[in-house]
């Protein structure tokens, strides 16, 4: 079978492999259509923390944004048959030790990460997955929209862990494919009124396109003044930051009403961020989270895209296949596009 391996900074190929053969408990499928991620970039660039640190190593197969079809099953597999389609997590727990045992198995000592950490991903003909972290998804659904469940289930765990509820006045920083997911799952939850602040005029245009209320341009507007506008004085009680800049997280926790909730989901790569007066977080009572992963909540968000609530698709703004992989990778650094897929399917184009 063909796949993508990466072998070091800069040195992709694509390699023939031999196609795996399920063992007890794992299914092997065919991938229909894979995202490019922004960690794909990091793992290709050799800047990746897990690298950097020695957790995992090189050659790897990326790809944790994926779907595909079940080809066969291994002993004691129930609930997948061949022909199905299905998407698999990227956090693969060992569901043994304390941590998997209370439901925090993204958080796992001893997980994998598809694609990432010591486990290869879905830039490849074939997958093999272990079934208890499958989840069937309807074929009504588009193989590259079924592709970003992994995103849309990122972008769940963020809107999740700020509480969501129509009362909520929300304003998202990141106007990427998380945070443009972020929007239409708050628009979901039924969110008041969303903002989204971002520096890509396109994005911006987007958002506005998805049900964002306002589009504020943080490289050419005052954040704060444009917000306090928009809410007649009141800012967000809500805010999801989802960029990675720590100025934007600077922003996020102090553009924000009293008593309010902030959500932090971008990795920041060992920015730091400096000057910042801790001391706001407490005068103005809030509470500041960390959203890590998507834990628990797949089957929630697969029946959101089955049921047209949210759409991926809507993001996708070029297929290509696998052979473009590094292609793909150059236009994602360049800033082409908003959200790149790589399909294995009449997609491709």
């Amino acid at each position: 079978m063909k796949a993508i391996r990466i072998h070091g900074a800069n040195d992709v190929r694509i390699s023939e492999m031999d196609q795996p053969k399920p063992g007890p408990g794992q299914v092997l499928l065919r991938v229909l259509a894979t995202g490019i991620c922004g960690t794909d970039v990091e793992i290709f660039d050799g800047v990746m923390a897990y690298f950097v640190r020695g957790m995992a190593s090189y050659p790897v197969t990326p790809g944790h944004e994926w779907v595909g079809e079940v080809v066969e099953c291994g002993e004691g597999v129930e609930g997948l048959h061949p022909g199905q389609r299905a998407v698999g997590e990227c956090s693969v727990g060992c569901m043994a030790c304390p941590t998997c045992l209370a439901g925090n198995y993204h958080q796992c000592p001893n997980r994998t990460e598809t694609g990432i950490l010591n486990r290869d991903g879905g830039f490849a003909e074939y997958i093999l997955f272990p079934a208890l972290f499958l989840h069937p998804i309807s074929e009504s659904v588009d193989p590259r929209a079924a592709a970003l469940v992994e995103p849309t289930a990122i972008a769940y765990n963020g809107v999740k862990n700020a509480d969501i509820s129509p009362s909520d006045r929300l304003v998202i920083h990141g106007d990427g494919p998380i945070g443009l997911l972020v929007l239409q799952v708050a628009k979901a939850f039924g969110a008041q009124s969303i903002a989204m602040v971002g520096g890509t005029p396109a994005r911006l245009d987007l958002a506005r396109t998805l049900g964002a209320d306002v589009t504020i341009n943080a490289l050419a507007e005052d954040v704060a003044a444009k917000l306090a506008e928009f809410g007649n004085g009141r800012m967000p009680n809500k805010a999801i930051e989802a960029t990675g800049i720590p100025q934007a997280a600077a922003t996020a926790l102090t553009a924000i009403e009293p008593g309010g909730t902030v959500v932090l989901q971008g990795l920041f790569g060992g920015r730091l961020l400096d000057g910042f007066d801790l001391d706001q977080i407490v005068i103005n009572d809030l509470s500041v989270k960390g959203a890590l992963g998507s834990p628990g909540i797949w089957p929630d968000v697969i029946k959101m895209i089955e049921q047209g609530r949210v759409d991926p698709l809507a993001i996708v703004s070029h297929s290509l296949s696998l052979d473009q992989f590094e292609q793909g990778i150059g236009m994602v650094k360049n800033h082409e596009g908003i959200k790149l897929v790589v399909t294995q399917t009449e997609t491709a184009s």
